[in-house]
């Protein structure tokens, strides 16, 4: 993926769902400070938090490419 072909962290709706470019997801929601998604730890669903491309290296590691609900509006 290009580095600039995602959506900019001063874009994001806080609240809303993002299909993402993550490692260990791919919808995440965001919390107007980070993603939050689900993950399964010892056999419980629990939610986690991944920090936006635009924070940089090292937390900075999703990057965020559409709007979910407009993407699933368009299948």
């Amino acid at each position: 993926m290009a580095q600039n072909n995602y959506i900019k962290k001063k874009d994001l709706i806080k609240g809303n769902f993002y299909k993402c470019d993550a490692s260990g997801f791919s919808i995440g929601r965001w919390n107007g400070f980070a993603f939050e998604y689900i993950v399964n730890k010892l056999g419980k669903k629990l939610i986690d938090l991944a920090y936006h491309w635009d924070d940089g290296s090292p937390y900075g590691t999703v990057k965020p490419l559409c709007d979910y609900f407009d993407s699933v509006h368009e299948m």
